[in-house]
C-alpha cells in the first residue's frame, strides 16, 4: 500500500500548519487585534495565514475560510476554524477552552483521505504574538482526531479510531512532558499494491492488520534534553516496533535559530538559494546538537514463527529445520560486515531469538554524549567506526529497559 506524495503533504500541512492556525484565538470584541496576533504567530516560522471574515458570538470566535501557507507550497485552504471559551488577559495573551477544525477531506485521483472531529484544547497566546518561551512553542494542552481513514477506489485501505494527544508541563515550564496514544489502527492488506506482498502476508495469515501506536515523551527546556522515552506500532498477532532516542541542545535558543532561518527562506524570492541557505542554516544548527543514546527494539508476537514456516514451505522443509538452517548460514551472512565483535554480538542474539523468539534490541549509549558533527563526520570517513564511538549492543530476550540516560 503507498500513499501519493500529495496526500501526504497535505495531511502534514492540515496538522502542523494548522495547529499554527488555532494557536491564534480572537477576543470578540476586538478583532483587529486577533488578526495581528493571529499574523505575528504565523510568521514565526515563515508560513502565512489569511482568513475571509471573523464572527464572535460572546466568548466563541469563529474564522471563516481559513487557508495556511508553507514556504515553497500551494495554500492549503483549512475551512472554519471554530474557538470555544476565549478570554483576553490582563497582559493582552489570549487563552482558549478549545478550538474545532472543519473535517479533512481530501481527494487526489483515486485516493481519498479524511480525519473527522479535529479538536485542540488549552490554547494560550501571547499578547506580542511571539514564540519566546515554551509556553508559546507548545501553546496547547490537548490535541485529538475522530476516525482517520484512507481509501483507494472506495475501498479503505487505512483507518484509525483517532489520535489523542497530551502535552503537561509539570515544572512550570521548565519541562514538558507529551504522551500521544493512536487506537484502532486498521490495515487491510488486500488493498496493498505489491501482489508479492499481498500474497506473503496472506499465506502468512494475516487477513486484517490490528494495532495501535504510541507516544511518550519529555523535554528538559534549559539543557534543550529531548527523551523519546517510547514511539511504538503495534500490531496484534504480529509484534512490537518500539524506538527510543535521547538528545541535547535542543534549546529554545535553537528553536529561535530554526525559526529565522525559515523566515529568511520565505523571503527569498528564488526557492533554490532559500533551499540552500536552509540547508547550510541547518548544518551550523546542527553543531549545537549532541546524541546522548537511542535503541531500537522488536518484541515478538507469533511473527517469527509463521515467517520460519512459510520461508521453509518455500524451501521443502519444516519451520524447525529452516531455523537451524538459518542459525547455521549467520556466519556466512555476518561474514562480510569486517567488525569481529559485532559480528559476535548479532550471532549470539540471532541464536537466542530464533531458539526462543521474544524480543531482539539494537542499542547504542556512548559512555557521554556525542556531537551529532563528529558522528556525521565518522559515518562519511569510516562507518564501522560508529559502532564503538555510539557503543552499539545488539541483545536478545532481554527485560523491557528504557534506553535513555536521565
Amino acid at each position: 500500500m503507498t500513499f501519493h506524495p500529495r496526500i501526504k503533504h497535505k495531511l502534514f500541512l492540515s496538522t502542523v500548519l494548522g495547529s499554527l492556525a488555532i494557536a491564534t484565538p480572537v477576543m470578540a470584541l476586538d478583532a483587529d487585534d486577533f488578526a495581528t496576533k493571529l499574523l505575528a504567530m504565523s510568521k514565526q516560522n515563515g508560513s502565512k495565514l489569511s482568513f475571509s471574515a471573523i464572527e464572535p458570538d460572546g466568548n466563541t470566535v469563529v474564522l471563516k475560510s481559513v487557508t495556511a501557507e508553507a514556504p515553497g507550497q500551494p495554500p492549503f485552504k483549512l475551512g472554519d476554524i471554530t474557538f470555544s471559551g476565549v478570554e483576553e488577559m490582563g497582559d493582552g495573551s489570549y487563552e482558549v477552552d478549545s478550538a474545532a477544525f472543519p473535517d479533512v477531506n481530501v481527494e487526489d485521483g483515486p485516493t481519498r483521505f479524511s480525519v473527522s472531529n479535529i479538536e485542540m484544547t488549552g490554547l494560550t497566546i501571547p499578547a506580542d504574538g511571539e514564540m519566546s518561551s515554551v509556553n508559546d512553542i507548545l501553546f496547547y494542552e490537548g490535541f485529538s482526531t475522530g476516525t482517520i481513514s484512507v481509501e483507494t477506489n472506495g475501498a479503505e485501505v487505512f483507518s484509525m479510531s483517532g489520535l489523542d494527544l497530551a502535552v503537561e508541563r509539570p515544572d512550570g515550564g521548565t519541562k514538558v512532558n507529551m504522551l500521544m496514544d493512536g487506537s484502532g489502527l486498521k490495515i487491510d492488506p488486500s488493498k496493498i499494491d505489491d501482489p508479492k506482498t499481498r500474497d506473503t502476508l496472506r499465506q502468512l495469515g494475516y487477513d486484517t492488520l490490528t494495532g495501535d501506536i504510541r507516544f511518550n515523551g519529555s523535554w528538559e527546556v534549559e539543557s534543550g534534553t529531548v527523551d523519546v522515552s517510547e514511539y511504538s506500532l503495534t500490531l496484534d498477532d504480529v509484534g512490537s516496533l518500539a524506538m527510543s532516542i535521547q538528545i541535547s541542545g535542543y534549546t529554545l535558543e535553537f528553536i529561535k535559530a530554526m525559526q529565522q532561518a525559515q523566515v529568511a527562506a520565505a523571503a527569498n524570492p528564488d526557492p533554490q538559494a532559500a533551499q540552500q541557505a536552509m540547508g547550510f542554516a541547518m548544518l551550523g544548527m546542527l553543531q549545537q546538537l549532541s546524541f546522548n543514546s537511542a535503541s531500537v527494539r522488536f518484541d515478538d508476537a507469533s511473527v517469527t514463527e509463521r515467517a520460519l514456516a512459510f520461508a521453509g514451505k518455500k524451501q521443502g522443509l519444516t519451520g524447525d529445520n529452516m531455523r537451524g538452517a538459518l542459525k547455521g548460514m549467520l556466519p556466512l551472512m555476518l561474514g562480510g560486515l569486517g567488525i569481529p565483535d559485532l559480528q559476535k554480538q548479532i550471532s549470539a542474539a540471532a541464536n537466542t531469538y530464533l531458539d526462543n523468539p521474544q524480543n531482539i534490541t539494537i542499542s547504542a549509549t556512548p559512555p557521554s554524549p556525542v556531537a551529532v558533527p563528529v558522528i556525521m563526520g565518522a559515518g562519511m570517513g569510516d562507518p564501522k567506526s560508529l559502532v564503538d564511538l555510539l557503543n552499539v549492543q545488539i541483545t536478545a530476550n532481554k527485560p523491557v529497559e528504557t534506553c535513555c540516560k536521565n
